[in-house]
């Protein structure tokens, strides 16, 4: 299972994948790929569960969004919209 390690913390780029997120089936076919053995999504998410992994969702945020810009519209925009003038705005 020290494998197993291994392989997660490469992570997914070094396997040829687009990203370096890891789905269960990334990790089936290349654990497939390094041992042999085809594995469904419920014995991957079964395996990994045994060995301390835990389910995890990355935080979505646009690639395009500019700080300074989204201060600039909550302060000024976004205040003079709600009904309740804001002091100050973070």
């Amino acid at each position: 299972m020290s494998e197993l390690k291994d392989i997660l913390v490469r992570g997914a780029l070094a396997y040829g994948f687009d990203t370096d997120l890891w789905t269960l089936p990334r990790v089936a076919a290349v654990l497939e790929k390094e041992w042999g053995i085809r594995y469904s999504r419920s014995g991957v998410w079964l395996l990994l569960k045994n060995q301390g992994y835990s389910w995890q969702r990355p935080q979505r945020q646009a690639r395009e969004k500019d700080p300074a810009k989204v201060a600039h519209w909550t302060r000024y925009t976004w205040a003079r919209l709600k009904k309740k003038p804001v002091d100050d705005v973070q």
